[in-house]
């Protein structure tokens, strides 16, 4: 008997059903389970594929699927491939249910549930462009079956090869909509040192640097790494969150409730959490959420109170971050609550945003796709939402030709306001599931 449980416990061990093409299995308590083969299977692709989102973690899809506060008819579930006795792909699809007012719909709004890709990629090692068609076309076939009305992919690069499968509407069925055009994907690539990545910088935008942090008097930035650091840090990022300006325009972004510090402890607990709290004389007044695996620092979440706002304190304490990222490598693994050491790369999410230009040397693109089956219901919803898009565009482009984008911008950063639960998610990219980043300097309407 104690053969068998340790046989189950071990990561990759477990012997599984050889299936012929990718199989949809429900995350259900069976799956959930840690002495689970699937869960360990699971953990295993994981583990090894260095290029995984934090947020596939299985503990923190498992933490997000409990505290799950909107409640849906689909279930989440796996869709896994073999690629030989020890490792799989996996794809995770986690309801998402939205408004179509969060997804430019204009007038009166009504209620769309579909599935999310989790990560906005398949978990593992992808062998080939074929083997990737093969996950996205079980995923939408899935999706199809369960009537959902779209399966969304968010942050997907043109870069990779999944963006080819999507493209191929041939080959899975699906129509694609996209709320928002594609946008720079911004990048920091760091070099050996620190010294050596400030030295791209010229010496007028360093001392630019300096003046704006002395205007903020005694500052300190604070690592957030621990469960233990998680109940202050949540209470301090709820307080910022409801002065911000991002508030305002898209909704409460930290709620400092039970979901966000379970999901939040689930990566801390697997040193995946990456955190950052800023001080100004002894008051927080900024903060950032991230995660780091595989040598990558993902970006998720800033603001910073409205009363900092003319100083530019995103972009000062973002300064203050590749310092301490690259500075801190030795002390994270001492601490034990990291994994790894300074990471190679900072990656900014979507936007294009003025301090992610500053910062980055690396670009590509990316943006989030709607892949909507062929059934009445959807392709309704569809249209309707290409009809909204197409009148929200013309109206950007008449204020762009009026000169009057910068102070519409103002406008909507000083006076905007969030009245209702409907738009408190939107802007928000797998939350549940990931806090998203609102990218300064751009402009929503």
């Amino acid at each position: 008997m104690s053969e068998l449980f340790d046989e189950q416990r071990r990561p990759g061990s477990a012997v599984m059903p050889t299936a012929k093409g990718p199989v949809v299995i429900p995350i259900d308590a069976a799956v959930s389970g840690h002495l689970s083969q699937v869960y360990w299977t699971w953990r295993a692709a994981f583990d090894h594929d260095l290029h995984a989102s934090p947020l596939q973690h299985p503990d923190h899809v498992l933490a997000e699927l409990a505290t799950a506060q909107v409640q849906s008819r689909l279930n989440a579930v796996l869709v896994r491939e073999e690629s030989n006795r020890d490792q799989c792909t996996f794809g995770i699809l986690i309801p998402k249910t939205i408004r179509t007012s969060q997804a430019g719909g204009i007038g009166p709004g009504w209620t769309l549930q579909g599935l999310r890709l989790a990560g906005g990629r398949f978990l593992g090692e992808i062998t080939s462009p074929e083997q990737q068609r093969r996950m996205l076309q079980c995923a939408t076939r899935h999706t199809a079956e369960a009537n959902a009305d779209f399966l969304l992919i968010e942050d997907l690069d043109e870069t990779t090869s999944l963006y080819h499968a999507v493209q191929d509407q041939s080959a899975h069925g699906c129509q694609l909509f996209a709320t928002h055009d594609f946008q720079p994907r911004r990048y920091v690539d760091f070099p050996a040192t620190e010294a050596e990545y400030w030295s791209t910088f010229s010496s007028r935008s360093l001392s630019k640097f300096r003046r704006n942090l002395k205007k903020f008097g005694r500052t300190r930035l604070e690592r957030v790494s621990g469960i233990d650091q998680l109940p202050d840090f949540l209470r301090a990022a709820h307080e910022i969150s409801r002065q911000s300006w991002q508030s305002r325009q898209f909704g409460l972004r930290i709620r400092n409730d039970e979901a966000e510090l379970r999901q939040l402890s689930a990566l801390a607990q697997h040193g995946l959490l990456r955190s950052y709290l800023w001080w100004v004389e002894d008051k927080p007044a900024a903060f950032a959420v991230g995660n780091q695996h595989g040598g990558c620092f993902r970006y998720e979440e800033i603001a910073y109170t409205a009363e900092f706002g003319q100083f530019s304190p995103g972009r000062t304490m973002l300064q203050h971050m590749v310092g301490m990222l690259q500075r801190t490598g030795v002390k994270i693994v001492i601490e034990r609550l990291l994994r790894h050491d300074s990471p190679q790369c900072l990656d900014f999410g979507g936007g294009d945003a003025e301090y992610k230009q500053q910062f980055a040397n690396r670009e590509s693109r990316s943006g989030t796709v709607w892949l909507v089956p062929t059934r009445w219901r959807a392709r309704w919803s569809l249209s309707y939402l290409k009809l909204c898009r197409r009148l929200r565009s013309t109206a950007r482009d008449l204020i762009k030709q009026s000169g009057l984008t910068t102070k519409v911008r103002q406008w909507i950063r000083s006076s905007g306001t969030t009245n209702n639960s409907e738009t408190e998610d939107s802007g928000k990219s797998e939350r549940a599931g990931r806090i998203k980043n609102p990218s300064y300097g751009e402009m929503t309407t």
